[in-house]
């Protein structure tokens, strides 16, 4: 068993969703039922030796029915949305954002060794509609936008 980062409970007080980290190469976003506490989803973030990985929130829309997560991938940042279904990895890969070819950036953001955060946050502003802000630290520069999920 991995240590919890952090956990939510649903808005719909059915799931408790949780981030665990294994180590810096890979991390686990878990859902439990609140009734029997099952595990009734699981996806894998990174698992490869390249990888380092920095993960630290899960956010919700305001029904508690989709999810996302955005983390920082030796320098490159990602956008992740999901339900409550577990999904294959192709399914994971072909839907998964990466926001420094969106924002045409290098891959020259190096989050600290100690500190948990990835410099990156997201919040849903409805169903399909995600703020999201991010801080490329080798330009010292703050970006944050709008991403429609339906659009892209």
């Amino acid at each position: 068993m991995y240590p919890i980062c952090t956990m939510i409970i649903t808005y719909d007080s059915t799931r408790a969703v949780t981030v665990t980290k294994k180590d810096d190469r890979e991390y686990y976003i878990k859902q439990y039922d609140l009734e029997d506490y099952s595990m009734k989803f699981e996806e894998k973030v990174g698992g490869l030796d390249s990888d380092y990985i920095k993960l630290k929130e899960v956010e919700q829309n305001s029904s508690g029915t989709k999810y996302a997560v955005v983390y920082n991938n030796d320098g490159v940042f990602y956008f992740r949305c999901f339900g409550k279904e577990t999904r294959q990895e192709a399914d994971i890969f072909a839907s998964e954002i990466n926001l420094n070819n969106l924002l045409g950036l290098d891959n020259h953001t190096m989050c600290i060794y100690t500190f948990p955060d990835p410099y990156i946050t997201c919040t849903f502003i409805n169903d399909n509609l995600v703020f999201i802000n991010l801080f490329h630290n080798a330009t010292l520069t703050h970006y944050h936008f709008f991403l429609n999920l339906e659009t892209g």
